[in-house]
């Protein structure tokens, strides 16, 4: 009895210890497994990550309730959720905020418990090498540290500014009259650039940061636009892509070209403060992903497909930024322009117009468009003629009605108290009948976009001359005669006039003010602003002189001989070939000489305005308190002329 006693004891002492023995084993073998725990598919990456999302994503979708045993309420609650994924899914190629922060965080959800991945701490390093930073590519590098700075920014999206400036990526220097910024080749992916030092601090991340940075990389690849996609957040002016580079199967290259060619899917451009930068060392990675993005970016305001037969579309997107795409074979390559417009209130003219003398500028700006004069803002692109545009709007209380090719200027954004309303073209109705339109809509200001085509030339002066006390437009144009001419051969074009010096004549008659801006290593500036004088309206001399004599003896000189031949002259040439009009320069910025910097300057009146715009602009003003605040700014804007023009005087 004694030894069955023993024996079970012993017994139970084995099992015990076997036990033990196994759930030691399992626990070491549960902890090697978390220790050393990998993905189950081979070589983990973003790509593959984005193929996992978007089938479980089209798989939720595609679900059919109805064959499930759920109650009523469950079953509408599922369609219901289905539904706004949908909708979010749409949106958030849109930049819509919240469709776009709902389909973040499916992502995450669905890399975090999705049984191939499990994306956690102990793995997120082996998709992206945060823990190896000499493995990172420069795009990452890039991209990260932009990413740092949205983290840590506390001036809404102007962080991009502040990294280039904090790296000195800002630096630009001029050689052969372009403009190039000495760091742009730290930003390319090639051996001698991996040598210089990225700042690879930026690398290190915390478990959610790195997750949200993997969760942005799978969305802009999966329903955003690429690796171009981070970039829209940021207070860039423009985003270019598909601009330099090779056509994709254009050309047949030799394999010695092949093996260092530049695609036109590696090509992505900002245009930041006017300065056109080239990130090198960003790519869409294949031909199929920059027109994927191409096919879906255009798509929020547009008005017809984006198909080969068009070759074109220009849109909007839900933020107001203008998009065109191109695409073969109107265009070598697939592309997009995205240029961005500020849809917060308008900047105030008094941020625009700076420097020393800047209140002659001002004034002038600011009265000529309370005085219904015809003001183009001329400069090439980048210079920032749009934003002008928009600030001149403060200054009018009158209805506004703006025609455009597509919305751009989002005037009722940044003025939403003002009798606004916007038009632009669509497949059915042309530009021509919105502005017929217009005419039934009770606008006294028209304000037509861009003029860039010989049919919008044609609607400056149709609505200046028609249905709207002034009109108000941007041009490419280099000088003000150059915008005379212009739109007289847009004019003859049309086929509304026959003859040049009609077509001159006309224009030179329409066209009253031109605001020239223009940018520099930069910085962007008002160079000069002219009134345009019709010559046909001239006074001939004799009456000049007698007008003259007036008003110095207060005696009227009689008509001799010698006004008479004067007048004849004057006769002869009017009826020759001589100008139909003159270009008064009013005010120009002058640079210092010897200075390279295009901010060391100042604003100089160089002429008044003409008799006879001040007499047209008086006639508006019918309050007697407007007519002394413009006849007050007028004398002091000579005042301030005559400070800067002495202070500068005495330096020379």
């Amino acid at each position: 009895m004694a030894y069955l006693n023993i024996g079970i004891a012993l017994l139970i002492v084995l099992i015990a210890v076997f036990v033990v023995r196994r759930y030691l084993k399992n626990t070491k073998t549960s902890e090697d497994a978390v220790t050393e725990q990998t993905f189950t598919v081979d070589k983990p990456s973003v790509d593959k990550l984005i193929v996992i999302v978007s089938k479980a994503i089209n798989s939720f979708l595609r679900q059919d309730f109805s064959n499930q045993n759920l109650t009523k309420a469950e079953y509408d609650n599922k369609n219901a959720a289905k539904a706004r994924l949908r909708r979010a899914q749409t949106q958030a190629k849109f930049r819509n905020l919240e469709a776009r922060a709902m389909i973040l965080e499916y992502i995450k959800s669905i890399i975090t418990t999705n049984n191939e991945l499990r994306v956690s701490e102990l793995n997120i390093d082996q998709l992206v090498p945060f823990d190896r930073p000499e493995e990172l590519s420069a795009q990452d590098k890039f991209l990260m540290i932009l990413t740092k700075y949205q983290n840590n920014s506390e001036d809404g999206d102007d962080y991009i500014s502040k990294m280039f400036e904090d790296l000195g990526w800002d630096k630009v220097t001029c050689v052969d009259n372009e403009k190039v910024n000495e760091a742009y080749d730290l930003l390319s992916d090639d051996e001698a650039c991996r040598e210089k030092n990225l700042p690879i601090g930026y690398t290190v991340m915390s478990y959610d940061d790195k997750l949200n940075y993997i969760v942005q990389e799978v969305f802009q690849g999966y329903e955003g636009f690429g690796t171009a996609d981070r970039l829209f957040d940021t207070s860039v002016d423009e985003i270019d892509a598909g601009v330099s580079g090779y056509p994709v199967g254009m050309f047949n290259l030799s394999n010695r070209v092949v093996k260092k060619a530049k695609y036109s899917y590696d090509s992505i451009w900002i245009l930041m403060h006017g300065i056109n930068i080239h990130l090198e060392c960003l790519s869409f990675g294949s031909e199929e992903e920059l027109e994927r993005v191409c096919e879906n970016i255009y798509k929020y305001n547009a008005q017809k497909v984006f198909s080969q037969s068009s070759g074109y579309v220009v849109s909007s997107m839900e933020n107001g930024s203008r998009v065109l795409v191109t695409r073969p074979p109107l265009s070598d390559k697939f592309a997009f322009y995205v240029r961005k417009f500020d849809s917060a209130p308008s900047i105030e003219p008094e941020a625009l117009i700076k420097g020393e003398g800047y209140e002659i500028p001002l004034l002038l700006s600011k009265w000529f468009v309370k005085g219904q004069r015809n003001i183009a803002v001329t400069g090439q692109q980048g210079t920032g003629k749009t934003t002008m545009l928009k600030a001149f709007m403060k200054w009018i209380t009158l209805n506004i009605r703006t025609q455009e090719l597509a919305f751009e200027m989002n005037l009722p954004f940044s003025y939403p108290d003002k009798n606004i309303s916007s038009f632009q073209e669509t497949d059915m109705v042309s530009a021509q009948e919105g502005l017929n339109v217009q005419k039934k809509t009770n606008g006294a200001v028209n304000v037509v976009g861009e003029v860039a085509t010989a049919e919008q030339a044609s609607h400056v002066v149709q609505t200046a001359n028609v249905a709207s006390l002034h009109a108000m437009f941007t041009h490419h144009a280099k000088t003000t005669k150059a915008l005379v001419t212009m739109f007289a051969m847009n004019l003859l074009q049309m086929n509304l006039y026959k003859e040049k010096r009609d077509a001159i004549e006309i224009t030179a008659n329409t066209l009253n003010i031109d605001v020239h801006l223009t940018n520099t290593s930069g910085y962007r500036y008002i160079e000069r602003i002219s009134e345009i004088i019709p010559l046909t309206d001239e006074a001939y001399p004799s009456e000049k002189i007698r007008e003259e004599a007036l008003e110095t003896t207060g005696e009227t000189l009689p008509y001799t001989d010698e006004l008479a031949r004067l007048d004849k002259l004057e006769y002869y040439k009017r009826s020759t070939d001589r100008e139909l009009f003159k270009v008064n320069e009013l005010c120009r910025w002058v640079i210092i000489p010897g200075s390279e910097d295009p901010r060391n300057g100042y604003f100089e009146l160089e002429n008044m305005p003409s008799k006879t715009t001040l007499t047209e602009m008086r006639r508006v003003f019918t309050n007697p308190q407007t007519k002394a605040e413009f006849e007050h700014d007028m004398e002091y804007i000579q005042e301030i002329n005559k400070k800067v023009h002495a202070a500068h005087t005495e330096v020379a």
